[in-house]
């Protein structure tokens, strides 16, 4: 299904996968904002991969949306240990 180069593919929706992997990294020196910055990376990045399926996947979207579910999970884990006490 996917045979396109994802390089090819056309107007606004190149953006999405380097904004995603921009955004993910941006999320994790911003303490207060990270989490924001990582759930708009998540969007964009699966809106990348979802949309345009005749296009490769973009390395950028999927490494993008990967570090901010990191990011995610380690402010979920924290959460948690904030409101457990520790």
């Amino acid at each position: 299904m996917r045979h396109l180069p994802a390089k090819d593919r056309p107007g606004k929706d190149a953006w999405l996968g380097p904004l995603s992997l921009c955004l993910a990294v941006l999320s994790w020196p911003l303490p207060a904002g990270g989490p924001v910055l990582a759930v708009a990376a998540v969007a964009c990045g699966v809106w990348s991969m979802a949309t345009k399926t005749e296009y490769r996947l973009d390395w950028t979207a999927v490494t993008g949306t990967s570090v901010a579910v990191l990011q995610l999970l380690l402010s979920l884990m924290l959460l948690v240990m904030s409101a457990g006490g520790h």
